[in-house]
């Protein structure tokens, strides 16, 4: 099918090549521009399925500028540019492109791009569609069930918090002279948790008379939506002291205000209030603009007749309770970086679309992945767990598409691989950077055509799997690098989570030490005593490395080392410090302070080594602890003459 190119590039001869490439490919080339100014006039004019962008243009705008006016527009567009550094990457990673095509490229590359670009937009069009349809079935079904105002908002709350992310919502209608406005709504204080807060509740926190919705006649703005954010406050409508008061007392960052006119002339008034900084954009209200209807109908509802929350109503939270979603059981936490995450998952969880996650080892990544799976249509198939990173390079075609008797020396019997065993259901491939350049061409092959091929095999097989990648490495350095694939790369970053290191969500460190110190005192049959201030007071104060496991190891072994009859406490400091102040002292020549950093990475890898009682591979093995590859750890040790028999358990980990 041929596709209305619009290219935007400086230089002549390389316009004038990507041309003929795209012409003799059967596409069609709409235009070509020099600026970002010329570009915009031409993707006006002519509407191209896709632009191709050079990041360095003639004017002052950058090609990253106009891909900005482009993403606001839902215009698909690939970068060019001359060369494929990380901080590149990085900046135009930003805007979000469909690709990256690095000069001088090859027809080939040209066209995969712009494959690859077109299926990941149609993909996210027709993701967007189906959302937004069934949202729009579950408002009218609220629409229909409602019972009352209270009950009708936290359903409402509920169901736009994936589209509308909110810490805090508050609906209002605006009074008819010498009336009271009603004003209700919900703090989020979890993941789908919710407290009820009302107008007594609203004015108290704001320091205000309980008059006030009467007195101040500029509490609702009058007929349009509005979107305020502390950094780039409106010159002409400021938030109102109410609301200024609000930011203040919930560290509030941005604000969206939506009105609905009902039927008999009033005016309601949805306020949505995130602490994330720029959290609202215009296609947030676009949305709420296409949800009009429904939530007019809603609104009727809500505010008018029996339903209505009167002045003198005595305000009762509903009596059902509010409990944390069942895809999210094990997941602990409750800082805004974890939750705009979790919002993510439940937004592609019904869909089968390909998800890479995004983070630090030790950050729940696995954990992430058996949500979206229990969240989805796939959650009666199998989910199969398969480490990239522990899988010996020759056997990782036959671990995941299975092989034939025969296939190799060793293999007598004829095998299944992991995805076929994940057919119907999820494969989560974890540490997806650790594949060989070979593997990640036949991963691509599977995530195209949905069919594998076994070793030693001449059959074709279909499968119906859906694929969740994870990896602590940055794929943009990786691809610089030209040890990960960017095709590969584009078709798994259809939906990126990225969750947060521990070090940035420090304030779920007591829950998540709470559930920690719980699990491990019920598997040890210890009285659990609670956690003495000191040990959280360092625990807050530590840096969190090994984020999320790190804490696990850390109460598994304050528990082990409790008596039960006392609080918990740390028997090993948790102290950044690798040279102790009298070693550094002594360091007065440079062989000195090389000395001193050998002895600090020594004492380190064996620290770790010990935590992992010997064990370099596999789930909490020394090599995952230290976010290294088990080669490489292999190699310092052989380097620091550190021997891994001496720290063997038992068992005898490999």
């Amino acid at each position: 099918m041929s596709t209305k190119v619009l290219i935007v590039e400086d230089e002549f001869v390389v316009a004038n090549g990507l041309r003929l490439v795209l012409k003799q490919a059967g596409h069609t080339v709409c235009g070509i521009a020099t600026s970002a100014e010329e570009a915009e006039y031409a993707a006006e004019k002519y509407k191209p399925d896709i632009v191709l962008v050079d990041i360095r243009l003639n004017g002052k705008r950058s090609g990253i500028d106009l891909a900005r006016k482009l993403k606001a527009t839902d215009v698909a567009f690939v970068y060019l540019s001359a060369n494929s550094s990380q901080k590149v990457l990085e900046e135009a990673k930003e805007t979000q492109p469909y690709g990256f095509l690095v000069k001088p490229f090859r027809e080939k590359d040209v066209l995969v791009a712009l494959d690859i670009a077109l299926y990941r937009h149609q993909h996210n069009i027709e993701t967007k569609l189906r959302q937004e349809q069934f949202l729009k079935n579950q408002l009218a079904d609220i629409s229909v069930e409602v019972k009352d105002a209270v009950q009708g908002v936290l359903k409402l709350t509920r169901l736009l918090q994936p589209h509308i992310p909110n810490d805090l919502i508050v609906s209002g209608r605006r009074p008819a002279p010498g009336e009271i406005c009603t004003g209700f709504g919900y703090i989020r204080t979890g993941t789908d948790e919710y407290e009820p807060i009302g107008n007594d509740e609203l004015t108290k926190i704001a320091g205000l008379t309980p008059n006030f919705f009467f007195e101040n006649e500029n509490l609702s703005p009058e007929g349009d939506a509005f979107i305020y954010n502390s950094d780039s406050p409106h010159k002409n409508k400021q938030p109102n002291e109410l609301h200024r008061r609000l930011f203040d007392h919930f560290k509030i960052e941005s604000n969206l205000i939506f009105p609905v006119a009902l039927n008999n002339g009033n005016l309601v008034n949805y306020f949505f209030y995130s602490r994330r900084r720029g959290a609202y954009t215009i296609e947030h209200i676009a949305l709420l603009n296409r949800l009009k209807i429904h939530l007019k109908e809603i609104t009727e509802r809500l505010f008018s007749g029996r339903t209505m929350l009167h002045q003198n109503d005595q305000y009762q939270p509903e009596t059902e309770p509010v409990t944390a979603n069942s895809g999210f059981e094990n997941i602990i936490g409750t800082h805004r970086l974890l939750l705009a995450a979790l919002e993510l998952v439940r937004q592609v969880a019904p869909y089968n679309t390909s998800v890479l996650i995004l983070g630090e080892s030790g950050t729940g990544k696995e954990r992430i992945a058996e949500s979206i799976h229990l969240l989805s249509g796939r959650n009666k198939g199998p989910f199969i767990k398969v480490n990239c990173a522990t899988i010996p390079l020759s056997l990782v075609e036959s671990e995941l598409f299975g092989h034939e008797k025969g296939a190799f020396t060793g293999a007598t019997e004829k095998r299944m691989g992991k995805f076929e065993r994940a057919d119907g259901g999820t494969i989560f491939l974890d540490e997806i950077g650790e594949l060989s350049t070979d593997m990640q061409v036949k991963l691509l092959r599977v995530l195209q055509e949905k069919e594998i091929d076994y070793v030693g095999g001449t059959v074709t097989k279909k499968v119906d799997v859906r694929i969740v990648a994870a990896t602590n490495r940055n794929l943009e350095k990786e691809i610089a690098a030209g040890n990960f694939r960017l095709d590969l790369y584009y078709r798994l970053n259809i939906f990126p989570i990225t969750l947060p290191p521990l070090r940035e969500r420090k304030s779920d460190i007591p829950a998540l030490s709470l559930y920690f110190a719980n699990k491990f005192c019920r598997e040890f049959n210890k009285e659990f005593k609670g956690i003495a201030e000191s040990m959280l007071a360092e625990m807050f104060a530590y840096n969190w490395p090994g984020n999320i496991r790190e804490l696990e190891n850390v109460l598994e072994r304050a528990v082990i080392l409790n008596d039960g009859k006392s609080e918990l406490t740390l028997k090993q400091n948790l102290n950044d410090k690798v040279i102790e102040a009298t070693q550094l002292a002594r360091l007065t020549t440079y062989e000195d302070v090389k000395f001193a950093q050998q002895e600090a990475e020594r004492e380190y890898i064996i620290s770790i080594l010990k935590k992992s009682e010997g064990r370099i591979r596999g789930t909490n093995g020394a090599a995952e602890l230290l976010d290294i590859k088990p080669t490489t750890l292999e190699s310092k040790m052989a380097r620091l003459g550190i021997k891994r028999d001496d720290y063997l358990s038992q068992t005898g980990h490999l």
